[in-house]
């Protein structure tokens, strides 16, 4: 265990999956925003039907490439019974802010694409795949389900936002040291810290980006976006090849999907979807500013899908194949080579068995959606490649563990 705060914590999370600890005890613990959306008593109920299957031992402790104050781990039982256990700390103090207890699933070994594509079909009614090489400019199939059809991809679009980002810096608009300053008319809902910045604080565009995909700050998307432009991220769809960039235009920011999402009445939401294009801008304004409180008091009630499979960001396999070939192109370039490194902070599953020299990685979630997008030289031959899974299901959340572990039964299998 870290000697760290948050290595400290994640002590006392253990100890207390192994018995449940009075109220009184735990409350010290958990910083105040967290204890508004997650009351004590649901902490202890929590910790009740944890606590059935100990004792757990930590198997291992992984701490976050993003962030010293996130810590990954895995936790088991003597039966085998396992926990993934997520723990984020407050920004400017040493209580939890953020945890996620989650059961894991060990991926399954697969003997073929076939095997593969059976268990990614298996977690949700609509799921889309593409495993490729990356030949040049093109990407060569070598698996795939449904890859010209498009899903909602949660927060994977803001591979599109890098993108424009990319373009502009290449073009000498703008440049990776440029300062953007904190506006609160653009902070947005978790994930990510940048919402607790104090407006009129700057800092780098490169700051933004490698916090909008690393850690997936919503926060610093949304400034992004505001930064480049929404006409240049809808240009970027459509010059990174997109079949149908109208899927993408506008393209709204995650506080004005959470707007649309959490406070928007069903009329609202059937409203803007039917809209035409400059309609649907003007309405976005609107619901840009509401309040991120009034949301944020409804999240965590957001447990079910609420029409994803026309309100949201979408693409299909082919689509994101494209984009981060653009991206991989850029990243072989001097003035936006930043691009690889942003890309790769955060590997999204832990390569345990050193398969990739290189992992560059954007995933995206909400109830009914999940994307996990990758981008990867293979280290037995540097063969560069593509990996996307993605799952959507109209009538309920997707089973995550299940999902991540397909998915890194696919990443290995690619990986051999």
């Amino acid at each position: 265990m870290p000697d760290t705060p948050a290595g400290h914590q994640l002590a006392w999370v253990l100890a207390s999956m192994n018995s449940v600890p009075a109220e009184v005890d735990i409350a010290p613990h958990f910083s105040t925003a967290f204890l508004a959306q997650v009351p004590l008593a649901k902490l202890i109920e929590t910790a009740g039907r944890v606590a059935q299957g100990a004792p757990y031992a930590l198997e291992k402790v992984t701490p976050s490439p993003a962030s010293d104050r996130t810590l990954l781990a895995l936790v088991r039982s003597k039966q085998g019974q396992a926990f993934n256990v997520r723990l984020v700390l407050e920004h400017d103090g040493d209580r939890i802010d953020g945890l996620l207890i989650r059961p894991h699933i060990d991926p399954k070994v697969a003997a073929s694409w076939d095997e593969v594509a059976e268990t990614l079909r298996a977690i949700a009614p609509s799921v889309s795949f593409l495993a490729a090489e990356i030949d040049g400019k093109k990407c060569v199939p070598l698996a795939s389900i449904n890859p010209h059809t498009p899903l909602a991809l949660g927060s994977t679009f803001k591979l599109y936002v890098l993108d424009a980002l990319a373009r502009q810096i290449a073009s000498g608009k703008h440049g990776w040291d440029d300062p953007v300053a904190i506006d609160d008319a653009l902070k947005s809902l978790p994930s990510g810290e940048m919402r607790r910045e104090p407006a009129g604080k700057t800092f780098t565009v490169h700051h933004f980006a490698e916090q909008m995909i690393s850690v997936s700050d919503n926060t610093a998307a949304d400034h992004l976006l505001s930064f480049v432009g929404r006409a240049a991220v809808e240009d970027a769809v459509a010059a990174s090849g997109h079949a149908k960039p109208s899927l993408l235009a506008p393209f709204p920011s995650t506080r004005e999907m959470f707007s649309l999402k959490l406070l928007a009445s069903p009329d609202e939401r059937i409203a803007y979807v039917a809209a035409d294009v400059d309609h649907r801008r003007k309405l976005l304004d609107g619901y840009g500013k509401r309040e991120p409180s009034e949301m944020l008091a409804r999240a965590s009630s957001f447990s079910t899908p609420v029409m994803i499979d026309s309100l949201e960001w979408f693409a299909s396999p082919e689509d994101l194949c494209k984009v981060m070939l653009d991206l991989h192109d850029r990243a072989g370039t001097a003035a936006t080579a930043p691009v690889g490194a942003i890309l790769s902070i955060n590997p999204g599953i832990p390569d345990e068995k050193k398969q990739y020299r290189y992992i560059g990685f954007k995933g995206g979630s909400e109830p009914g959606v999940l994307n996990m997008t990758f981008l990867l030289q293979r280290a037995r031959d540097d063969k560069w490649l593509f990996l996307t899974v993605g799952f959507n299901d109209k009538s309920g959340p997707i089973d995550e563990p299940k999902a991540i572990a397909a998915e890194s039964s696919a990443r290995e299998f690619l990986g051999r």
